[in-house]
Protein backbone atom coordinates (compact mmCIF):
# COMPACT_ATOMS: atom_id res chain seq x y z
CA UNK A 1 0.00 0.00 0.00
CA UNK A 2 1.03 3.93 -0.71
CA UNK A 3 1.07 5.13 2.43
CA UNK A 4 1.54 8.90 2.35
CA UNK A 5 2.53 11.65 5.08
CA UNK A 6 1.17 15.31 4.47
CA UNK A 7 1.81 18.63 6.39
CA UNK A 8 -0.77 19.81 8.60
CA UNK A 9 -2.14 23.34 9.07
CA UNK A 10 -3.43 22.77 12.61
CA UNK A 11 -6.55 23.93 11.88
CA UNK A 12 -9.62 21.64 13.52
CA UNK A 13 -11.35 21.14 9.72
CA UNK A 14 -8.18 19.75 8.21
CA UNK A 15 -8.69 16.30 10.30
CA UNK A 16 -11.61 15.96 9.77
CA UNK A 17 -11.63 16.62 5.57
CA UNK A 18 -8.86 14.15 5.76
CA UNK A 19 -10.16 11.55 7.06
CA UNK A 20 -13.23 11.82 4.48
CA UNK A 21 -10.29 11.99 1.86
CA UNK A 22 -9.02 8.68 3.43
CA UNK A 23 -12.65 6.71 3.37
CA UNK A 24 -13.31 8.12 -0.11
CA UNK A 25 -10.11 5.85 -1.47
CA UNK A 26 -10.35 3.20 1.19
CA UNK A 27 -9.98 1.46 -2.09
CA UNK A 28 -7.42 2.77 -3.88
CA UNK A 29 -4.29 1.11 -2.49
CA UNK A 30 -3.03 4.33 -0.73
CA UNK A 31 -3.75 5.97 2.33
CA UNK A 32 -2.73 9.31 4.68
CA UNK A 33 -1.82 7.61 7.99
CA UNK A 34 1.04 10.43 8.77
CA UNK A 35 0.59 14.16 9.53
CA UNK A 36 3.45 16.36 10.23
CA UNK A 37 4.25 19.71 11.29
CA UNK A 38 6.05 21.20 14.71
CA UNK A 39 5.49 24.31 16.83
CA UNK A 40 6.07 27.59 15.32
CA UNK A 41 9.60 28.55 16.91
CA UNK A 42 11.86 26.93 19.57
CA UNK A 43 15.11 26.47 20.62
CA UNK A 44 14.94 23.07 19.18
CA UNK A 45 13.15 23.83 15.52
CA UNK A 46 12.55 22.62 12.21
CA UNK A 47 14.08 23.53 9.14
CA UNK A 48 10.98 26.03 8.35
CA UNK A 49 11.14 29.92 9.04
CA UNK A 50 8.75 31.12 11.79
CA UNK A 51 6.56 33.35 8.69
CA UNK A 52 5.50 30.38 7.14
CA UNK A 53 4.59 28.33 10.14
CA UNK A 54 1.02 28.16 11.83
CA UNK A 55 1.41 29.71 15.26
CA UNK A 56 -0.12 26.91 17.17
CA UNK A 57 -0.34 26.77 21.81
CA UNK A 58 0.36 23.57 23.43
CA UNK A 59 -3.19 23.04 24.28
CA UNK A 60 -3.79 23.31 20.16
CA UNK A 61 -1.04 20.97 19.42
CA UNK A 62 -2.04 18.37 21.54
CA UNK A 63 -5.51 18.73 20.61
CA UNK A 64 -4.57 17.78 17.07
CA UNK A 65 -2.47 15.11 17.86
CA UNK A 66 -5.60 13.38 19.96
CA UNK A 67 -7.84 14.00 16.82
CA UNK A 68 -5.66 13.02 13.82
CA UNK A 69 -5.14 9.36 16.05
CA UNK A 70 -9.03 8.95 16.59
CA UNK A 71 -9.15 8.93 12.78
CA UNK A 72 -6.16 6.41 12.93
CA UNK A 73 -3.64 9.39 11.76
CA UNK A 74 -0.51 8.88 13.29
CA UNK A 75 2.03 12.14 13.44
CA UNK A 76 5.43 12.79 13.10
CA UNK A 77 6.97 16.00 14.60
CA UNK A 78 9.52 17.70 12.85
CA UNK A 79 12.79 17.88 14.98
CA UNK A 80 14.73 18.01 11.05
CA UNK A 81 16.91 21.38 11.56
CA UNK A 82 20.53 20.56 9.92
CA UNK A 83 21.91 22.56 12.95
CA UNK A 84 20.74 24.18 16.33
CA UNK A 85 24.37 26.03 16.98
CA UNK A 86 25.66 23.00 18.76
CA UNK A 87 23.10 23.71 21.84
CA UNK A 88 21.84 20.10 21.99
CA UNK A 89 25.71 19.99 23.83
CA UNK A 90 25.36 22.55 26.64
CA UNK A 91 23.16 21.19 29.77
CA UNK A 92 20.46 23.57 29.15
CA UNK A 93 20.08 22.18 25.87
CA UNK A 94 19.79 18.56 26.55
CA UNK A 95 17.18 19.94 29.40
CA UNK A 96 14.88 21.57 26.75
CA UNK A 97 15.37 18.91 24.55
CA UNK A 98 14.13 16.19 27.19
CA UNK A 99 10.98 18.61 28.04
CA UNK A 100 10.39 18.89 23.92
CA UNK A 101 10.37 15.31 23.61
CA UNK A 102 8.48 14.30 27.20
CA UNK A 103 5.51 16.84 25.89
CA UNK A 104 5.82 15.05 22.83
CA UNK A 105 5.45 11.57 24.09
CA UNK A 106 2.86 12.80 26.21
CA UNK A 107 0.54 14.48 23.31
CA UNK A 108 0.50 10.66 21.61
CA UNK A 109 3.24 12.10 18.95
CA UNK A 110 4.61 8.69 17.24
CA UNK A 111 7.55 9.61 15.69
CA UNK A 112 9.96 12.47 15.11
CA UNK A 113 12.14 13.37 12.29
CA UNK A 114 15.55 14.84 12.38
CA UNK A 115 18.38 16.05 10.26
CA UNK A 116 21.37 15.75 13.21
CA UNK A 117 22.54 12.41 13.54
CA UNK A 118 23.51 12.75 17.02
CA UNK A 119 19.73 13.66 18.00
CA UNK A 120 19.24 10.19 16.28
CA UNK A 121 20.85 8.25 18.48
CA UNK A 122 19.66 10.20 21.36
CA UNK A 123 15.80 10.00 20.49
CA UNK A 124 16.13 6.70 20.17
CA UNK A 125 18.34 6.07 22.98
CA UNK A 126 16.23 8.06 25.88
CA UNK A 127 12.93 7.64 24.04
CA UNK A 128 12.30 4.36 22.76
CA UNK A 129 8.61 5.46 22.77
CA UNK A 130 9.44 7.49 19.15
CA UNK A 131 9.80 6.13 16.25
CA UNK A 132 13.15 8.29 14.91
CA UNK A 133 12.69 9.06 11.22
CA UNK A 134 15.15 10.26 8.96
CA UNK A 135 14.68 14.15 7.45
CA UNK A 136 15.63 14.20 3.48
CA UNK A 137 18.35 16.95 5.17
CA UNK A 138 19.95 14.26 6.16
CA UNK A 139 21.00 13.92 2.71
CA UNK A 140 21.30 9.92 2.44
CA UNK A 141 21.78 9.01 -0.73
CA UNK A 142 23.50 6.23 -0.35
CA UNK A 143 23.64 2.91 0.76
CA UNK A 144 26.43 3.60 3.34
CA UNK A 145 24.23 6.61 4.70
CA UNK A 146 21.32 3.93 5.12
CA UNK A 147 23.40 1.87 7.06
CA UNK A 148 24.75 4.89 9.77
CA UNK A 149 21.75 5.93 10.44
CA UNK A 150 19.78 2.63 10.94
CA UNK A 151 22.88 1.90 13.16
CA UNK A 152 21.92 5.12 15.12
CA UNK A 153 18.51 4.20 16.01
CA UNK A 154 16.31 5.31 13.02
CA UNK A 155 13.26 3.37 11.99
CA UNK A 156 12.62 5.00 8.57
CA UNK A 157 14.65 7.20 6.25
CA UNK A 158 13.00 9.94 3.64
CA UNK A 159 15.72 10.50 0.87
CA UNK A 160 17.77 12.78 -0.05
CA UNK A 161 15.83 14.09 -2.92
CA UNK A 162 18.63 13.91 -5.62
CA UNK A 163 18.44 9.99 -5.61
CA UNK A 164 14.20 10.34 -6.22
CA UNK A 165 15.42 9.32 -9.98
CA UNK A 166 18.35 6.64 -9.25
CA UNK A 167 16.19 3.36 -9.79
CA UNK A 168 19.47 1.45 -9.86
CA UNK A 169 20.46 3.16 -6.34
CA UNK A 170 16.16 2.98 -5.52
CA UNK A 171 16.19 -0.97 -6.21
CA UNK A 172 19.51 -1.82 -4.41
CA UNK A 173 18.35 0.24 -1.23
CA UNK A 174 15.01 -0.87 -0.70
CA UNK A 175 16.47 -4.76 -1.26
CA UNK A 176 19.38 -4.10 1.19
CA UNK A 177 17.42 -1.55 3.72
CA UNK A 178 16.89 -3.09 7.28
CA UNK A 179 14.58 -0.18 7.40
CA UNK A 180 11.81 1.67 5.34
CA UNK A 181 12.52 4.19 2.51
CA UNK A 182 10.72 7.06 1.82
CA UNK A 183 10.76 9.98 -1.20
CA UNK A 184 9.31 13.25 -1.56
CA UNK A 185 7.02 13.65 -4.32
CA UNK A 186 6.41 17.03 -5.09
CA UNK A 187 9.98 18.48 -4.49
CA UNK A 188 10.86 21.82 -6.49
CA UNK A 189 14.06 22.63 -5.81
CA UNK A 190 16.86 22.56 -8.45
CA UNK A 191 18.25 19.08 -9.37
CA UNK A 192 21.78 18.81 -7.86
CA UNK A 193 21.94 21.76 -6.20
CA UNK A 194 25.00 22.21 -4.37
CA UNK A 195 23.54 25.11 -2.25
CA UNK A 196 20.41 23.85 -1.00
CA UNK A 197 22.40 22.84 2.01
CA UNK A 198 23.33 26.18 3.47
CA UNK A 199 19.36 27.11 1.77
CA UNK A 200 17.96 24.66 4.41
CA UNK A 201 20.69 26.37 7.29
CA UNK A 202 19.53 29.85 6.66
CA UNK A 203 15.87 28.69 6.29
CA UNK A 204 16.03 26.96 9.91
CA UNK A 205 17.60 29.59 11.66
CA UNK A 206 14.46 31.32 10.49
CA UNK A 207 12.40 30.18 13.29
CA UNK A 208 15.30 29.07 15.83
CA UNK A 209 14.29 30.88 18.98
CA UNK A 210 17.96 30.67 20.40
CA UNK A 211 18.73 34.35 18.20
CA UNK A 212 17.49 37.20 18.24
CA UNK A 213 14.24 38.61 17.99
CA UNK A 214 12.62 35.25 19.43
CA UNK A 215 10.91 34.19 15.91
CA UNK A 216 14.01 33.51 13.95
CA UNK A 217 16.59 35.48 11.85
CA UNK A 218 15.48 37.03 8.50
CA UNK A 219 17.41 36.10 5.69
CA UNK A 220 17.07 37.77 1.95
CA UNK A 221 15.87 36.08 -1.44
CA UNK A 222 19.89 35.06 -2.65
CA UNK A 223 18.78 31.65 -2.78
CA UNK A 224 15.09 32.14 -4.12
CA UNK A 225 16.53 34.37 -6.32
CA UNK A 226 19.35 32.42 -7.84
CA UNK A 227 17.23 29.00 -8.33
CA UNK A 228 14.53 30.92 -10.13
CA UNK A 229 16.91 32.59 -12.33
CA UNK A 230 18.66 29.23 -13.34
CA UNK A 231 14.95 27.82 -14.39
CA UNK A 232 13.96 31.15 -16.43
CA UNK A 233 17.44 30.80 -17.96
CA UNK A 234 16.68 27.08 -18.65
CA UNK A 235 13.58 25.92 -19.33
CA UNK A 236 14.62 22.04 -18.48
CA UNK A 237 15.52 23.36 -15.19
CA UNK A 238 11.83 22.46 -14.47
CA UNK A 239 11.67 19.20 -15.90
CA UNK A 240 14.65 18.80 -13.79
CA UNK A 241 14.01 18.76 -10.46
CA UNK A 242 13.42 15.76 -8.97
CA UNK A 243 9.64 15.57 -8.59
CA UNK A 244 7.05 12.50 -9.21
CA UNK A 245 4.06 12.71 -11.28
CA UNK A 246 0.81 11.39 -9.69
CA UNK A 247 0.40 9.25 -12.75
CA UNK A 248 3.85 7.79 -12.41
CA UNK A 249 3.80 6.28 -8.77
CA UNK A 250 3.74 2.78 -9.87
CA UNK A 251 7.47 3.14 -10.97
CA UNK A 252 8.47 3.84 -7.72
CA UNK A 253 6.44 1.05 -5.86
CA UNK A 254 7.62 -1.12 -8.11
CA UNK A 255 11.67 -0.32 -7.17
CA UNK A 256 10.25 -0.86 -3.71
CA UNK A 257 9.11 2.59 -2.27
CA UNK A 258 5.91 2.50 -0.14
CA UNK A 259 6.07 5.31 1.89
CA UNK A 260 5.82 8.52 0.20
CA UNK A 261 6.11 12.48 1.71
CA UNK A 262 4.34 15.32 0.27
CA UNK A 263 6.12 18.78 0.87
CA UNK A 264 3.36 21.55 1.69
CA UNK A 265 4.34 23.29 4.98
CA UNK A 266 2.31 26.86 5.26
CA UNK A 267 -0.18 26.02 2.80
CA UNK A 268 -3.73 26.37 4.12
CA UNK A 269 -5.80 23.01 4.29
CA UNK A 270 -7.45 23.20 1.25
CA UNK A 271 -4.40 23.04 -0.74
CA UNK A 272 -2.91 20.32 1.19
CA UNK A 273 -5.59 18.12 0.60
CA UNK A 274 -6.05 19.46 -3.38
CA UNK A 275 -2.30 17.74 -2.95
CA UNK A 276 -3.32 14.73 -1.42
CA UNK A 277 -6.38 13.97 -3.88
CA UNK A 278 -4.12 14.51 -6.39
CA UNK A 279 -1.52 11.50 -5.54
CA UNK A 280 -4.57 9.52 -3.72
CA UNK A 281 -6.51 9.14 -7.38
CA UNK A 282 -2.96 8.95 -8.91
CA UNK A 283 -4.09 11.52 -12.17
CA UNK A 284 -3.82 14.63 -12.39
CA UNK A 285 -5.09 17.73 -14.90
CA UNK A 286 -3.50 20.66 -15.79
CA UNK A 287 0.01 22.60 -15.07
CA UNK A 288 2.06 20.60 -13.00
CA UNK A 289 3.68 23.64 -11.14
CA UNK A 290 0.53 23.97 -9.23
CA UNK A 291 1.41 20.91 -7.33
CA UNK A 292 5.01 21.97 -6.70
CA UNK A 293 4.42 25.06 -4.51
CA UNK A 294 3.19 29.05 -5.83
CA UNK A 295 5.15 30.49 -8.46
CA UNK A 296 8.22 31.71 -6.86
CA UNK A 297 9.06 33.68 -10.03
CA UNK A 298 6.22 36.10 -9.33
CA UNK A 299 8.68 37.52 -6.16
CA UNK A 300 10.61 39.69 -8.02
CA UNK A 301 7.71 41.40 -10.14
CA UNK A 302 9.31 44.45 -9.22
CA UNK A 303 11.62 46.95 -11.38
CA UNK A 304 14.62 48.92 -10.68
CA UNK A 305 12.31 52.49 -11.46
CA UNK A 306 9.42 51.52 -8.89
CA UNK A 307 7.36 49.35 -11.98
CA UNK A 308 5.77 45.87 -11.48
CA UNK A 309 5.78 43.38 -14.45
CA UNK A 310 2.64 41.94 -15.50
CA UNK A 311 2.20 38.38 -14.26
CA UNK A 312 4.66 35.84 -15.91
CA UNK A 313 2.96 32.46 -16.12
CA UNK A 314 4.68 29.22 -16.41
CA UNK A 315 2.68 26.12 -18.09
CA UNK A 316 4.15 22.89 -17.59
CA UNK A 317 1.33 20.51 -19.18
CA UNK A 318 0.93 17.26 -17.51
CA UNK A 319 -0.85 14.83 -20.06
CA UNK A 320 2.20 16.06 -22.37
CA UNK A 321 4.77 14.23 -19.87
CA UNK A 322 3.28 11.03 -20.26
CA UNK A 323 6.27 8.38 -20.92
CA UNK A 324 9.00 11.32 -19.53
CA UNK A 325 9.64 9.69 -15.98
CA UNK A 326 9.63 5.99 -17.57
CA UNK A 327 13.22 6.67 -19.10
CA UNK A 328 14.93 6.97 -15.90
CA UNK A 329 12.90 4.18 -14.80
CA UNK A 330 13.82 2.02 -17.72
CA UNK A 331 17.46 3.35 -19.18
CA UNK A 332 19.13 4.71 -15.12
CA UNK A 333 20.69 7.01 -16.55
CA UNK A 334 23.27 8.70 -14.25
CA UNK A 335 22.28 12.37 -13.38
CA UNK A 336 24.99 13.09 -11.01
CA UNK A 337 27.36 12.75 -14.16
CA UNK A 338 25.81 15.86 -15.84
CA UNK A 339 23.36 16.02 -18.95
CA UNK A 340 25.79 17.37 -21.64
CA UNK A 341 25.32 13.71 -23.48
CA UNK A 342 21.76 13.37 -22.52
CA UNK A 343 19.33 16.00 -23.70
CA UNK A 344 16.16 13.71 -22.29
CA UNK A 345 15.09 16.75 -20.18
CA UNK A 346 15.35 19.59 -22.62
CA UNK A 347 13.84 17.63 -25.49
CA UNK A 348 10.67 17.24 -23.40
CA UNK A 349 10.82 20.87 -21.75
CA UNK A 350 10.57 21.65 -25.85
CA UNK A 351 7.31 19.54 -25.61
CA UNK A 352 5.52 20.08 -21.73
CA UNK A 353 6.83 23.92 -21.04
CA UNK A 354 5.50 26.86 -22.02
CA UNK A 355 5.44 30.85 -21.28
CA UNK A 356 2.64 33.03 -21.68
CA UNK A 357 4.94 35.87 -22.59
CA UNK A 358 8.64 34.65 -24.13
CA UNK A 359 9.55 38.62 -24.02
CA UNK A 360 7.71 39.34 -20.52
CA UNK A 361 10.38 36.05 -19.51
CA UNK A 362 13.34 37.84 -20.43
CA UNK A 363 12.10 40.72 -18.34
CA UNK A 364 11.72 38.82 -14.90
CA UNK A 365 15.43 36.79 -15.91
CA UNK A 366 16.97 40.47 -16.43
CA UNK A 367 15.11 41.41 -13.07
CA UNK A 368 16.71 38.64 -10.94
CA UNK A 369 20.35 39.10 -12.22
CA UNK A 370 19.82 42.89 -10.88
CA UNK A 371 18.42 41.78 -7.71
CA UNK A 372 21.32 39.52 -7.48
CA UNK A 373 24.11 41.77 -7.84
CA UNK A 374 22.29 44.11 -5.59
CA UNK A 375 22.07 41.37 -2.79
CA UNK A 376 26.14 40.49 -3.12
CA UNK A 377 27.33 44.14 -3.95
CA UNK A 378 25.39 46.15 -1.56
CA UNK A 379 25.47 45.76 2.36
CA UNK A 380 22.49 46.46 4.55
CA UNK A 381 22.06 49.37 6.22
CA UNK A 382 21.53 48.82 9.99
CA UNK A 383 17.95 50.70 9.47
CA UNK A 384 17.07 47.99 6.97
CA UNK A 385 18.16 45.03 9.42
CA UNK A 386 16.29 46.84 11.99
CA UNK A 387 13.11 47.15 9.47
CA UNK A 388 13.52 42.85 7.78
CA UNK A 389 13.63 42.07 11.95
CA UNK A 390 10.21 44.06 12.63
CA UNK A 391 9.06 42.85 8.80
CA UNK A 392 10.15 39.16 10.07
CA UNK A 393 8.29 39.55 13.52
CA UNK A 394 5.11 40.61 11.94
CA UNK A 395 4.88 38.22 9.67
CA UNK A 396 5.32 35.69 11.88
CA UNK A 397 2.74 36.51 14.48
CA UNK A 398 -0.34 36.81 11.70
CA UNK A 399 0.16 33.03 11.30
CA UNK A 400 -1.90 32.41 14.54
CA UNK A 401 -4.38 29.46 14.27
CA UNK A 402 -7.81 30.39 15.55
Amino acid sequence: MRTFTVPTPFTVEFITQLAELNSEFADSGGQVLELYGSFQTGPFNSARPAKYLPAISREQFQRHVHQAREHGIAFNYLLNAPSYSNHEYTHEGRRELTELLTLLVESGVASVTVAVPYLVDIISSTFPQLEVVVSTIGYVGGVAGIDQYAEAGAKRIVLDMEVNRDFQFLRTACMESPVPLEVIVNPVCLSQCHFKYNHNCVAALGSQSLLRGGVGTPYNQYYLNWCYLRKLSRESEFLKSPWIRPEDQHLWEEAGINYFKIAGRGLPGAEILRLCHAYLVQSFSGNLLDLLGWPHWLAFRDNGDGTRLPPLEVFLDNAALEGFLDFFAQQTPVCRLGCKRCGHCHAWSRRALRFNDPSLREQYIANMQRNIRHLVEDMPTAEQTKAAFAQWQQQAARQVVK
